[in-house]
């Protein structure tokens, strides 16, 4: 099934008691590490904003921020191999702009400096750059040269989502080119984030090639001493078994939150539940769609919108991973991270400082938050 992408998004600032599911923390379960993840692609965040977060993270003893650099709408930071450059750039008030896409990036000074500023705060700031899916930013800087139109037209799956093709191996080499150029910013040890997220899988062939990808891609980053996440769209039940386990999972939804009934139904019968994930070996963190995701859209930040947001959160617990599932409750003693999501809608209608300054209640209240 190629999947669409829909308006389901907005449906999460309309918070009302049909989300209210009456579940209640219990006092046995095991509190996990809390962290965030920032959507810096459809909107700029400039490195002193990114900083302020890292501050309200540090401040109540968070342990980790996922940046998510590129997607659709932007590829968000310098990359030599797509030829987006602080050299090549215009600057305004210390922020670069490509001056073919107009868009910001940050530069590798920029993220190596915000990766030092949150080390030193014992916070782990994971880049991700979102492969092999959610990549027109990313064909868009290949668009402007010869080789980079030739290369689109070997590897782009044209039935997919923006995305590339796993059946080709340029896909492989290309996706180690562009995140090679982010290891070295990193301390030994630290996670690199690829995204991975819905991307076509709908059969065992597109399955099992998706598997033999991200594992390579596993083994690449393993080998010069970092770590891997990617979210949880593309851990199919049929291939678990086969992915290696030190990846560490997002999980933002089994259904994709799509709207058509059909669609949702055929994701949950391809998709791993979150404790299928646990139970097999895999650290997973838990971004519940419902209950996780700040996006914004003028309902989220109304009066009733906090009032019935801070109530449902009150009822949440690490253990809530499906929005419509409460009885598959993850039961077992593993411990399970979580993180709160703030995200961005395609025709952003605030500017990047006013979302630090609206987004701060929620994400307060969530690392605040006990079991």
């Amino acid at each position: 099934m190629k999947k669409i992408i829909t308006a389901c998004l907005t449906a999460v600032v309309v918070l009302s008691s049909a989300f209210s599911f009456g579940i209640t923390s219990s006092a046995n379960s095991i509190q996990g590490n809390k962290g965030m993840t920032l959507d810096c692609a459809r909107s700029f965040y400039s490195p002193r904003l990114i900083r302020k977060y890292i501050d309200t993270l540090s401040k109540n003893h968070a342990e980790f921020m996922l940046l998510h650099l590129t997607d659709n709408e932007r590829f968000g930071v310098e990359n030599s191999y797509l030829d987006q450059t602080t050299k090549k750039a215009k600057v305004k008030d210390g922020i670069y702009f490509n001056r073919k896409t107009h868009k910001a990036f940050l530069s590798k000074a920029q993220l190596k400096s915000l990766i030092n500023y949150a080390q030193q705060r014992h916070i782990e700031l994971i880049p991700e750059i979102d492969l092999p899916g959610h990549d027109k930013g990313i064909l868009k800087l290949l668009s402007y040269t010869k080789a980079g139109r030739r290369l689109k037209k070997q590897l782009v799956y044209r039935d997919g989502y923006n995305e590339f093709k796993l059946s080709k191996k340029g896909t492989l080499i290309f996706s180690k080119k562009i995140l090679s150029e982010y290891l070295p910013l990193l301390p030994k040890g630290n996670h690199i984030g690829m995204g991975a997220d819905e991307i076509s899988l709908d059969n065992k062939t597109e399955e099992n090639n998706f598997v033999k990808y991200i594992n390579s891609i596993d083994s690449f980053v393993n080998q010069k001493g970092y770590k891997l996440t990617a979210w949880n769209d593309s851990f199919h039940k049929r291939t678990i078994n086969k992915y290696h386990k030190n990846i560490t999972v997002f999980y933002w939804s089994q259904n994709g939150q799509q709207s058509d009934q059909d669609d949702r139904k055929e994701l949950i019968r391809l998709r791993a539940t979150l404790p299928q994930l646990v139970h097999h070996g895999f650290k997973v963190i838990n971004c519940n769609f419902y209950y996780l995701y700040v996006i914004n859209f003028p309902k989220m930040y109304t009066a009733s919108s906090r009032f019935h947001w801070k109530e449902l959160l009150d009822k949440w617990n690490e253990r809530v991973w499906d929005d419509n599932n409460t009885s598959d409750i993850y039961k077992g003693n593993q411990k399970i991270d979580s993180a709160l999501c703030i995200w961005s809608e395609p025709h952003e209608k605030y500017s990047s400082s006013k979302v630090y300054q609206l987004s701060q209640e929620y994400l307060n209240d969530f690392l605040q938050h006990q079991d």
